[in-house]
């Protein structure tokens, strides 16, 4: 039963409910004694003295229950013949009324009102029918009446005819509040603070009221409405423009930034546009890169939200204003997908500054006769100009970070002087090396000047100049 919905109910509701109501009094005289079933039909006395009942013929007969703490027989009596008969709040003189084949008579005397129920038309097949339409509408009615829903039905007044168990626990004040509605909708209640929501179906004897208890839902969604404050506080500061869409893919939450970078008009955001209308308005203010191919613009779009999806998504933009964005998607709970837009212009022109910085170093390094080399602490080569690199024939691309070992084996190999290759090993060993010049005496007359020479914070420059020994015809000039 927890499953039913408020729909379900209505269902239930509609074919069961005034029909319980009907067939639970007339199954009152059905199931009378035999003594008062007569060929003639069934009758059935009630005496009221003052609103109460003080006596009935048959001792089988279940008054409805009452729907208030203080509503006496006489109202929960003219309840159970509401269907068929409308019985007035009070009776001061002789009155009969029909319905169908019934006939109910109302006799006051005194302090008392005599009332004689009656039905001349009773055979055995409508017995028959009755008793089974009672026997499923006690079942229909004990649905609903364990269900834990609260259901009530009121007549056309308002005045409430019937209730389930649930609606009967709920406390005075606050049935009055819920009843009192006139249009569905969600009613909140105080001590302690709860939610229901409140619909309603029309029937032929007035109205079926529901109270869908929403409290959890509506705690759910003010404990999310405050993350997403929360959420918004955090990044409301932040420089990184912030998109979140949610597992419909529509905009759920931005961030200040994202207009500053964007362009979008705040109104538009707002609105809570769908993904594809959001990157097609950025492509509209060239916001980003122009797509390869319009006939394929949403399959790239989709791609994108793909790989967001399973945070694999990073591109750099560079768009037609000189500017540069760093777009990165990445997965969120509950569905949803985050794209982070983050202007990196200012991080790229440093960046192109640096290189070329280091462009023009490596440039003037390499008009340098000398051979050049700068160490790290540990010996390790930064970098070294193109001489250098030609004197002890090192490769480009192993000049990275080799280590002094490495550098001193190939300038062994290339200049094989030990002692002088172990001088500068020493020196460089404890990180603190100084001042270092020495020349020798190559084969064939060559000479070799070196020199080591601390830059500060732990580097140290290396420099070699290899001299080639004097010709013959270069010593008689001279």
């Amino acid at each position: 039963m927890a499953d039913l919905t408020a729909l379900d109910f209505a269902i239930l509701a509609g074919t069961a409910l005034v029909l319980s109501l009907l067939v639970v009094w007339l199954s009152g005289f059905l199931v009378t004694r035999a003594s008062s079933v007569t060929e003639g039909g069934a009758t059935r006395h009630f005496l009221f003295r003052d609103g109460a009942l003080i006596d009935t013929d048959g001792s089988d007969f279940v008054m409805p229950d009452a729907v208030e703490p203080q509503e006496s027989d006489w109202s929960r009596f003219r309840r159970w013949l509401a269907p068929r008969l409308a019985l007035p709040e009070t009776v001061e003189e002789d009155m009969t009324l029909t319905a169908d084949s019934a006939r109910l008579t109302l006799t006051p005397q005194r302090a008392t009102l005599r009332v004689t129920l009656a039905d001349t038309n009773i055979c055995a097949a409508a017995r028959h029918d009755l008793l089974a339409r009672l026997a499923a509408a006690d079942c229909h009615r004990s649905a609903l009446g364990t269900a834990p829903l609260p259901v009530w039905l009121r007549d056309t007044s308002g005045r409430v005819l019937w209730q389930n168990r649930a609606a009967g626990i709920i406390p005075e004040p606050d049935r009055h509040r819920l009843l009192g509605t006139t249009q569905p909708g969600r009613v909140a209640l105080d001590d302690p603070p709860r939610w229901y929501d409140i619909s309603y179906v029309q029937h032929e004897q007035g109205q079926i009221v529901y109270a869908n208890d929403i409290t959890a839902s509506v705690r759910a969604e003010q404990s999310q409405r405050e993350f997403v404050q929360t959420l918004a506080k955090t990044f409301a500061d932040l420089p990184t423009g912030l998109a979140i869409f949610d597992r419909s893919r529509a905009l759920a939450m931005f961030n200040p930034a994202l207009t500053d970078l964007t362009a979008l008009d705040p109104v538009f955001l707002s609105n809570r546009p769908e993904i594809f209308d959001f990157f097609d308005r950025l492509r509209d203010r060239q916001v980003m890169p122009e797509p390869r191919s319009y006939a394929t613009w949403r399959t790239q779009i989709t791609a994108m939200i793909h790989a967001a999806d399973v945070g694999q998504y990073q591109e750099v933009w560079s768009l037609v204003n000189g500017r540069t964005y760093r777009v990165t998607g990445q997965p969120h709970p509950n569905g949803a997908v985050a794209f982070l837009f983050a202007d990196i212009s200012d991080e790229v022109a440093s960046t192109r500054d640096q290189r070329a910085a280091l462009d023009l170093r490596q440039a003037a390094l390499d008009r340098v006769e000398e051979g050049v080399a700068v160490l790290d602490r540990d010996g390790a080569l930064l970098f070294c100009n193109r001489r250098f690199a030609l004197l002890i024939r090192i490769l480009p691309e192993a000049r990275a970070n080799l280590s002094l070992p490495d550098l001193l084996a190939a300038c062994r190999t290339r200049f094989p002087r030990s002692a002088l290759w172990d001088g500068i090993a020493a020196q460089m060993r404890d990180g603190s090396a100084t001042a270092f010049n020495d020349s020798v005496t190559l084969e064939r007359g060559a000479n070799l000047f070196v020199r080591l020479m601390p830059l500060g914070q732990g580097q140290t420059m290396l420099s070699l100049h290899h001299v080639p020994a004097q010709t013959e015809t270069t010593a008689l000039s001279a």
